[in-house]
């Protein structure tokens, strides 16, 4: 980070509240900081209510995607620090942990043995999350034990609140849990921001993020309406500041439209390298072959020393149109499941943009969906600060 921009010459030597909900919609109100930087919060007991499904499949039969069910089973709630969860990931180096991220406390709230009755939790908020992981709209995991997150920010804090700056893009953490949330949480810094272990800055207002492999992911940037690929490279380790060996590539023509305050999530198919995107503001499902297009050249106004370049011509495709505000995405057994959080239905399609099976739900804003380790559906219920996981 250019010593211009270094967070230690801008922070204060108290925590001040965040700056504006971005989008002041949203049905939760945002009350800044949510105690002292750092913060955990102790165990709880798993959620036990559980709700009926209000409907049956596309034709009102029984459904005919198995990760569709009847049930739905409440496993987290704002008890647990739920504060707008927009999403959740299982870690797959410890499948038996649920991370889920939340909105208004610039944190996450992580699950262990969900939906068991071993079930316990545990909120963790770095002390830099306000800028490292500020309205954080999404995540991705590494099979390292480490993650990624999206910002719906254009870096408004620092000093606390600041005027945005559009100094902001995907953050990389580590999912060890004597390292995030735990490292570096002196503040003043000393030189050391907080535990995450990498951070580019071309994306503000960032709605989605999927893993590649190594250190590379997929963003979708909502400020400029482009898709764009970043390579963290060497990470810089826990707090560190140098971004210069990243490598940012920027897919000038494939336009998607930001939502406010609903991220579009993406899923990325490893074996055909096929990027799913949910591009909300639209209401389309697209498909981006990663392999395609051609490289322009270095692009101005780079932040971070790194190497910053433009893609033409790449082949995208539209599978699907007409959807209600499309939001969380899941890739399962050839299957792509997106969360309409206009409706609060799921809908199940093939690879090819057919409509197979459609679930209702009774979320009040659906936002991210995942597949747990036994295959079974779960989502974020911004609206109304729950995890939920579908039943059989």
């Amino acid at each position: 980070m250019s010593p211009r921009l270094s967070l230690s010459l801008l922070l204060s030597l108290t925590v001040a509240s965040c700056g504006g909900d971005p989008n002041s919609t949203d049905g939760a109100t945002s009350t800044g900081g949510t105690g002292e930087p750092g913060t955990t919060t102790g165990a709880s007991e798993p959620t036990s209510g559980t709700t009926d499904a209000p409907t049956g499949g596309t034709t009102g039969e029984a459904h005919v995607v198995p990760e569709f069910g009847g049930t739905f089973v409440v496993i987290g709630t704002a008890d647990d620090g739920l504060h707008a969860v927009r999403d959740l990931e299982f870690n797959p180096a410890a499948p038996g942990q649920l991370w889920t991220f939340n909105m208004l406390s610039h944190g996450v709230v992580i699950y262990f043995d969900p939906g068991t009755p071993q079930q316990t939790s545990e909120e963790r908020i770095d002390a830099y999350g306000q800028h490292f992981m500020a309205y954080v709209s999404s995540a991705a995991f590494t099979d390292d034990n480490t993650f990624a997150t999206c910002q719906e920010s254009r870096n408004e804090w620092n000093v606390g609140p600041q005027d945005p700056d559009d100094f902001m893009g995907p953050a990389l953490w580590p999912a060890d849990l004597e390292i995030f949330a735990k490292v570096g949480q002196a503040f003043p810094p000393e030189g050391i921001e907080g535990s995450h272990l990498d951070m580019l800055h071309q994306s503000p207002l960032c709605m989605g993020i999927a893993h590649e492999a190594g250190n590379a992911f997929w963003a979708f940037d909502g400020m400029h309406g482009n898709i764009v690929r970043y390579d963290f490279q060497a990470d810089h380790g826990p707090g560190g500041g140098d971004h210069s060996d990243g490598i940012i590539t920027r897919y000038t023509d494939v336009t998607v439209t930001r939502l406010g305050n609903i991220p579009g999530h993406m899923e990325l198919d490893h074996a055909t390298g096929m990027l799913y995107i949910a591009d909300t503001g639209a209401g389309r499902l697209l498909r981006l072959d990663t392999a395609s297009g051609t490289n322009t050249g270095k692009l101005p106004g780079d932040w971070d020393g790194a190497e910053y370049t433009g893609v033409e011509g790449a082949d995208v495709q539209v599978l699907v149109e007409g959807l209600d505000e499309p939001s969380g995405l899941a890739l399962h057994d050839g299957r792509l499941l997106v969360s309409e959080h206009g409706t609060g239905d799921i809908i199940a399609f093939d690879l090819e943009g057919k409509e197979i099976d459609r679930m209702a739900t009774p979320a009040k804003r659906i936002m991210g969906i995942t597949i747990g380790p036994e295959g079974d559906l779960w989502y974020a219920d911004a609206g109304a600060d729950e995890i939920v996981r579908v039943a059989p």
